[in-house]
């Protein structure tokens, strides 16, 4: 679609009538079986008015009236649930099909459609939240990362909004406004629910009021997305005050309601706020217009309000605990991002003062059981707005108590003063530049020796998040990058340390690694002065306010290494990731494969637990390390063997990794490109047997993707080097013939699979290797593709079989292109005939035994004068790799092997190993 087509849409918003108008027919049904639910349906049928399906405004006069239920009929009575408790829905809801008019110009066909799907998913998840519980906040079902179909829907309307935010704008307000009934009227926000009705009115009323806050989020969730786009739109100055003036309107207290919706609304009310943060980042003028307007009406109602020194004096006073402790959070929450922004120190007379009033009484409250996780963060944040003497003449009290703290048993206790150290080391580190030498050194040292102890086989506090530790190194590094690596993280590898002596501590050595690549990274990338921690909270869209940092993947060499002056610890560090590597590969690696006989029928929630656990996750921080840290001493075979192993491991997330470490090497190291390929396809041939059908075809299509990212790696080249001939013919073989044509012995060995699955998988790496010798070149004297000769063949090969084979289809379209594509994919059986009976090979025999033509495709293919002839390179290949298999699967299919011995109701198992072991005979008979 062009931007032309999406351009001439923008007056989509004006349209929005007649679009709404081609959906009413389906709306009607969505609206008469969403908008009363499973638990509405439950109440008596004499408390139900129409009216009250209009919306939450029951108050406000109307001029247009909504569709509702007919009187008669108020409640559709709902379908038994097929299982599990009443209300529990099982399963995806049945919605009406919408048809949009296909003769639409493409940008508004794109933009109807995402709207008709909208609006019935919508409606789908408005009638599952109806079912559930009223109890239930809202964000546990409709935030972002619940439902990958609506998050992807509402990112595609976050993409098209780029071109025509106007109209999306405008027809979201028109849906928001249909679903309330307030097509033509304000926004204002009520409770449905009174509290002096019935109990069953109520009940309706709390229902209803759970549907209309269900829509808000919704259209909330959208609005965050959507206004992204607004610094590419100048002229929406109507439309962004309607969505700001109707955020601010959930912000006001609802004075007297205590119903079951409260937390609900709450929960809105912030994700509004999300939508205002959105809008402020491009049109602060206008928010900051609404907000000081909002405050002038509060400040009118409250003549005094308490101000810094008003609620420090309160605090002092109040004696009331929870009191004192909502107060201590409330400070916590204004100061944070205070601490946060400062550069130097606040300098601010009534910040100072505020700070010298509290501290020490806090100081002095936070050492009492009772108020030490209340206070415990107050304290820190009056030390992080201090200025610099306060904080250099009070924190080491508070130091202190900190550090006898992470050995607390209470692990609440010991995690508040966790982060209460790393935010005043932050504070020391970062923007106090720390003190003399001595007293730095000395000061360091009594914090590192607290949280890693020499000789100890984890850190103090136990079982807290390692980025925590990593921050902390972290932020010594920035000041104190020789300490950060000789003191702390060459104690955390056990570098220096002979082999007997190395003891595997996964949680230290974790750290360790991940801090250096920290700070190597931040070093590299000159990212500066790091930030400090913040609370990195969830909001209630599902968004994080945490921001993602992208890491550098390329492999550090010595000579970057050298230029951001670390070269003095690199060598070591790649010398302990090879001994780490190694122990790991002993103890969770090869054992935990999937092919491997102690792991089958065993699930990973079963086997990762206990002291597997940490080893696994410091194995997955090793392997992410590469290519960007390769270990020293270990070979180019072996480390790719390492990963090849790692690609079947019992963990989902490793096998990601290794994945992706696997495809960096390929990438990033051209001189590798051959060895990753050639220690990938043994791997493939000697580990993942023909008995693990499923894993096979996955290790098959990895290594499809290796040859796929190459070929897209050689076309960037070209492109950048401004255009190559699409097939170069070179004087001289290339130097990566001889890999491709062992995939491609490979991939004729998977062609003699009884799977079509992996026969179809095998042909797609054949072409992948013709787009290979396209790209790459190939000489005059180097073999053709094996794909090209079996195309060739393909059509002789069809009609020497035609006569003797049953398809599902009578006849072949005319003029069709038969190649071995079409060959793999079709299904035919062979009938009785002589063909062939008296053939030496055999082969007619064979085929009739599992009734498949492609048994006698494979033997014409490999006939003397066709593959022999084109392909002996790759032919040469696929003998040892078919001989190798065929000693496999002997086993399997001796009758008097001792394996078989107990096997006796797997018949059809057998029979398809000896299927294939048939075919196998054939590949080796040519």
């Amino acid at each position: 679609m062009s931007l032309e087509d999406v351009e001439t849409n923008t007056s989509l918003g004006a349209k929005s009538s007649a679009f709404d108008g081609s959906l009413e027919s389906d709306r009607k049904n969505i609206y008469q079986d969403g908008i009363v639910m499973d638990k509405i349906a439950v109440l008596s049928p004499e408390m139900f008015d129409p009216s009250a399906f209009k919306g939450r405004f029951s108050k406000i006069q109307r001029s247009k009236k909504r569709k509702v239920l007919p009187e008669a009929s108020p409640v559709k009575p709902p379908a038994p649930p097929a299982s599990g408790t009443q209300g529990e829905r099982k399963g995806p809801v049945d919605m009406a099909p919408v048809n949009v008019d296909p003769e639409s110009k493409p940008g508004e066909f794109v933009l109807k459609s995402l709207f008709a799907n909208f609006t019935l998913l919508s409606e789908r998840k408005i009638r599952i939240i109806m079912a559930e519980p009223l109890e239930k906040p809202l964000n546990k079902s409709l935030q972002r990362g619940e439902d990958p179909q609506f998050d992807q829907l509402i990112s595609s309307m976050s993409s098209l909004a780029e071109y025509c935010l106007p109209s999306i704008l405008k027809t979201l307000f028109d849906w928001y406004k249909r679903q309330n009934g307030l097509e033509d009227e304000s926004h204002e926000y009520r409770p449905r629910a009174n509290t002096k009705s019935k109990n069953d009115e109520q009940q309706k009323d709390y229902l209803l009021e759970r549907r209309d806050l269900a829509i808000d989020f919704i259209f909330s969730l959208v609005l965050i997305e959507v206004l992204k786009q607004i610094p590419l739109h100048p002229l929406l100055d109507g439309l962004i005050q309607e969505v700001v003036n109707l955020a601010f309107k959930h912000f006001k207290y609802k004075e007297g309601y205590l119903g079951p919706n409260t937390g609900n609304m709450h929960i809105v009310a912030d994700l509004y706020a999300e939508v205002v943060g959105v809008v402020a980042q491009s049109r602060f003028p206008a928010v900051r217009k609404k907000f000081i307007s909002e405050l002038k009406e509060l400040r009118q109602k409250e003549q005094s309000p308490l101000r810094h020194p008003e609620c420090a004096q309160y605090f002092l006073e109040v004696k009331d605990k929870d009191i004192k402790h909502s107060l201590a959070g409330l400070f916590v929450e204004i100061l944070v991002p205070v601490a946060a922004t400062v550069k130097n120190e606040v300098n601010v007379p009534c910040l100072r003062n505020f700070v010298e009033s509290l501290y020490d009484t806090t100081l002095d409250l936070s050492s009492r059981k009772k108020h030490s996780l209340a206070l415990y963060p107050l304290v820190t944040c009056l030390l992080c707005v201090s200025q610099k003497q306060f904080f250099l003449s009070r924190w080491h009290i508070f130091l202190n108590n900190c550090l006898s703290n992470l050995k607390n048993r209470d692990p609440k206790m010991a995690r508040v003063a966790l982060e209460s150290l790393y935010r005043l080391l932050w504070v020391y580190m970062i923007r106090i530049k720390c003190e003399s030498n001595t007293g730095t050194q000395s000061r360091l040292t009594s914090i590192t020796s607290t949280l890693f102890p020499k000789g100890s086989r984890s850190v103090v506090p136990r079982d807290m998040p390692l980025n925590i530790f990593v921050k902390i190194i972290q932020f010594i590094a920035q000041e104190r990058l020789d300490f950060a690596m000789k003191e702390i993280i060459f104690d955390l590898l056990s570098v220096g340390k002979p082999v007997k002596a190395f003891s595997l501590n996964p949680e230290r050595i974790n750290i360790g690694l991940r801090a250096f690549l920290v700070i190597a990274d931040a070093l590299q990338q000159k990212d500066g002065e790091p930030p400090m921690p913040n609370t990195g909270a969830t909001l209630p869209s599902g968004n994080s306010l945490k921001k993602k940092k992208t890491y550098l993947s390329k492999t550090l060499t010595e000579e970057e290494a050298k230029l951001i002056g670390m070269s003095l610890y690199y060598s070591q560090v790649r010398k302990s990731l090879d001994n780490i590597l190694r122990h790991l590969d002993k103890e969770v690696g090869r054992c935990m494969m999937l092919t491997s006989v102690q792991m089958l029928n065993k699930e990973p929630e079963d086997m990762i637990t206990g002291e597997r656990k940490p080893k696994i996750d410091l194995f997955r921080t090793c392997v992410a390390a590469i290519p960007r840290i390769l270990p020293d001493s270990m070979s180019k075979q072996e480390l790719i063997d390492l990963l090849s192993r790692l690609t079947v491991h019992m963990d989902d997330e490793l096998r990601l990794i290794s994945q992706n470490s696997l495809q960096s090497l390929l990438l990033d190291f051209s001189d590798w490109r051959e060895d990753v390929l050639f220690g990938y396809t043994h791997f493939l041939l000697r580990e993942v047997q023909d008995t693990h059908q499923g894993l096979q075809d996955a290790s098959v299509k990895l290594l499809l993707q290796l040859l796929t990212q190459w070929r897209l790696a050689l076309q960037l080249q070209g492109k950048m080097r401004g255009g190559v001939e699409a097939s170069p013919r070179l004087p001289d073989r290339s130097p990566h013939w001889s890999v491709l044509h062992a995939v491609e012995g490979l991939a004729l060995l998977l062609l003699c699979s009884c799977q079509i699955s992996t026969r179809k998988l095998a042909v797609s790496v054949l072409r992948e290797i013709r787009l290979l010798f396209a790209a790459l070149g190939h000489a005059e004297d180097d073999d053709k593709p094996m794909i090209e000769v079996m195309d060739q063949l393909s059509p002789a090969v069809m009609d020497s079989i035609i006569h003797v084979a049953v398809s599902d289809s009578s006849t072949l379209p005319l003029n069709h292109h038969v190649d071995l594509q079409w060959l793999v994919d079709w299904t035919a059986r062979l009938v009785s005939s002589s063909y062939d009976v008296k053939s030496p090979s055999h082969v007619w025999i064979f085929a009739q035994c599992v009734k498949d033509p492609w048994v006698l495709c494979l033997h014409i293919f490999l006939r003397q004068e066709h593959l022999p002839k084109h392909c002996p390179i790759a032919l040469g290949y696929a003998w040892p790799y078919v001989f190798t298999r065929l000693q496999l699967l002997l086993p399997l299919v001796d009758p008097n092997s001792p394996v078989n011995a107990k096997k006796t109701s797997t018949v059809g198992s057998s029979d398809s190993y000896i299927s294939l072991w048939r075919n196998y005979l054939i590949l080796c008979w040519v």
